[in-house]
């Protein structure tokens, strides 16, 4: 039989559907269509979950990016608030104080505190001057050591150096009692970037040295009076050390006063020179950029609470999720135990 009979026969033979087949398609096409589902429909059950994901990332940027527009930054508030002072109360032990900032013109400067008159007190300042090129840093340098000089004051360390960017370091000591002249001076040789000025009390251990001087004078001299009278060979080399041992004590006192003395009797200046270029201060962020960073520390606090919750929810979900699946594999083994019988 060829391909052709074999495509007659089946076409002769095309099998005709009953009369109850043809009233069941009559009644399913008679039914209203249903009705399409919305896309809150759509997203019924599980699927809520991946529409709930996007939604509250956005939310979370959303709430950063507010927060850092409406709320101001470190550097707005450091802006807003005035600068502090520092008064320079008597007699106190130890003092600090803080120059102009880095907008102070050269030569508009408040007058440096000096040491208090008759006290020994450590003096040590730091200034950092702006000039405009390296010849006017080198003209400054010269200008500084001319200071010292005119001063009573030397010359401990120097560094000068030229490049990219011009600095020179200066460490100078003056005496104290010319201390304050010499940080006013230094600061009109150029434009104030920095200046810092620290006074430490050394009078009172200077003062507590000068009373245990007075006592182990006084047990030297009771010592060696008891050395002239012993009889017997053992008091007097007793006697003999205790002496020793009080003029070793002695020595070392008195090199920590004259240390100590020689370190309040002049004062330490440490000078940075810097170019223009050098010496630049940032300009102040934008408020867009005061803004991005605010929202970025908002978002990883965001983030921060999310793992933590994740953290701590952790077990809970291990233990819901070990039900749901042994739920599910006992229902599956019932329903092949249904479907075998």
């Amino acid at each position: 039989m060829t391909v052709n009979e074999i495509v007659d026969e089946l076409r002769a033979s095309r099998p005709r559907a009953s009369d109850a087949l043809r009233l069941q398609v009559l009644a399913v096409a008679s039914q209203p269509a249903a009705p399409r589902p919305s896309l809150l429909d759509r997203f019924r059950g599980p699927r809520r979950l991946v529409l709930a994901l996007p939604v509250a990332a956005g939310l979370a940027v959303a709430a950063a990016i507010a927060v850092g527009v409406t709320r101001p930054g470190p550097a707005g508030r450091e802006a807003a608030a005035p600068a502090p002072t520092v008064e320079r109360p008597a007699g106190t032990a130890s003092e600090a104080y803080a120059g102009p900032s880095a907008d102070a013109s050269a030569g508009a400067m408040k007058a440096a505190p000096a040491p208090t008159t008759g006290r020994a007190q450590r003096y040590s300042a730091t200034l950092a001057l702006g000039v405009d090129d390296t010849d006017a840093l080198s003209d400054a340098t010269q200008r500084a050591l001319g200071i010292v000089r005119d001063l009573g004051g030397f010359v401990v360390s120097a560094r000068y150096a030229t490049g990219t960017e011009g600095t020179s370091s200066l460490t100078l000591r003056v005496p104290s009692a010319r201390a304050a002249d010499a940080v006013a001076r230094l600061s009109t040789l150029g434009t104030i970037l920095a200046q810092d000025v620290q006074i430490q009390d050394l009078q009172e251990p200077l003062d507590g040295i000068d009373r245990e001087l007075r006592r182990l004078q006084a047990q030297l001299v009771a010592v060696t009076v008891q050395l002239g009278q012993a009889d017997t060979t053992a008091e007097r080399a007793r006697l003999t050390a205790r002496r020793a041992e009080l003029r070793a004590q002695l020595q070392q006192l008195r090199a920590s006063r004259a240390a100590t003395t020689a370190e309040a009797r002049t004062a330490t200046i440490q000078l940075e020179l810097r170019t223009e270029e050098g010496a630049a201060v940032a300009p102040p962020a934008s408020r867009i950029d005061r803004a991005l960073d605010r929202a970025l520390d908002v978002l990883a606090w965001e983030a921060v609470v999310v793992l933590a919750v994740a953290v701590a929810a952790a077990p809970l979900a291990l233990v819901v999720a070990a039900v749901w699946a042994t739920r599910r594999t006992r229902r599956r083994l019932e329903d092949e135990r249904l479907l075998s019988s």
